[in-house]
């Protein structure tokens, strides 16, 4: 046999190998993905689970006692001004200067205040929101290793199209920033874990508030 029939041979053996090889390859990745169980998704509505923690009840009515406070201060405030404004009638004209360098500087103190005051309800509704998103994180990573769901998404397949008449934004540009926000457009109410989401964080917090 000639050295060139052996290696057309030769190589016929290699290229037939290799094919077999890869249709196995083939065969052998098709029958793990049949073998795969199907992936899981369900969704929840972020909105309604918020709108029902426990949790976040307790720290809307820490906000309102601080507002509160807020508001009681303010009222101090003004009620010092009005009444030093009511002793400048009755001053002297020597008196009237120094009541009115004390009435600026009250009223600069009123104002500064009323600033500190609205930053500062802010900067606590913002760590309360956050602070809640990352407890439903937390939960539904929970769930879902518990009843072994995939993938879990926020929908919002009820939200309406608004349109905001007093706003200088166009409405085709407010139309279309909506339609682009939006992240599922339909879901089964069976795929809905909302409720389960809801139940599981106010027994957390539960637990949490009787330590």
């Amino acid at each position: 046999m000639s050295l060139h029939t052996r290696t057309r041979r030769i190589t016929v053996v290699l290229a037939t190998i290799a094919i077999v090889c890869t249709v196995a390859g083939y065969a052998a990745v098709a029958a793990t993905a049949l073998r795969r169980p199907p992936t899981v998704v369900v969704t929840f509505n972020i909105s309604r689970v918020t709108a029902n923690l426990t949790e976040r009840a307790a720290s809307e009515a820490r906000l309102r006692e601080l507002v509160s406070k807020i508001e009681d201060e303010q009222t101090k405030r003004i009620k010092a001004i009005e009444s030093l404004e009511e002793s400048f009638v009755e001053a002297s004209e020597a008196e009237k200067l120094g009541v009115i360098d004390q009435l600026d500087q009250l009223n600069l103190e009123a104002i500064s205040y009323q600033r500190f005051a609205g930053m500062r309800v802010d900067n606590e509704r913002s760590l309360m929101f956050r602070d809640i998103y990352k407890k439903i994180r937390k939960a539904v990573a929970d769930i879902s290793e518990e009843n072994g769901y995939d993938i879990v998404l926020i929908s919002d397949d009820d939200r309406e199209i608004m349109i905001d008449r007093e706003s200088n934004v166009p409405r085709e540009f407010q139309v279309k920033e909506q339609i682009g926000l939006q992240r599922v457009i339909f879901a089964s109410a069976q795929t809905d874990i909302t409720e389960q989401i809801v139940t599981h964080m106010n027994l957390e917090w539960e637990k949490r508030s009787d330590h």
